[in-house]
């Protein structure tokens, strides 16, 4: 049921901790926490922590598209405040910047890693990590 580098939750501790060893008798495992204390907690008392999915938003058009993880949004950016390695969208899809080619006016080409490029808009959202 348990295996190794499993994070799980011993509710008889009320701490979450990393599986270090299952015994293959008597119901018992060692677990250790994030700063490397080990104890035995029983199997029936832990049970297995979930890993987070991404949240998903809808849009305008109802199509979900995925916030990529440890990036906050920000709102009506300018073409010349843009970044590389910002997240932009394009068609329907958040990409990140790999480079942009600037024009006169402040205007830009915002090009993704797939090689496919785009014109900057005068006010974009982008997803930028922390």
């Amino acid at each position: 049921m348990f295996r190794l580098h499993q994070q799980v939750f011993d509710n008889g501790r009320q701490e979450r901790g990393e599986v270090v060893y299952v015994y293959p008798v008597g119901g018992l495992m060692k677990l250790q926490n994030g700063t490397g204390v080990p104890w035995l907690a029983a199997k029936e008392n832990c049970s297995a922590v979930e890993k987070r999915k991404p949240a998903v938003i809808k849009r305008a058009n109802g199509e979900p598209f995925r916030i990529p993880p440890g990036t906050i949004p920000y709102e009506n950016v300018r073409p010349f405040d843009l970044r590389v390695g910002d997240f932009a969208f394009l068609q329907g899809r958040l990409l990140p910047i790999r480079d942009m080619r600037g024009g006169f006016g402040g205007a830009r080409t915002l090009i993704f890693e797939n090689g496919r490029a785009r014109a900057a808009e005068d006010a974009e959202k982008v997803y930028r990590h922390l």
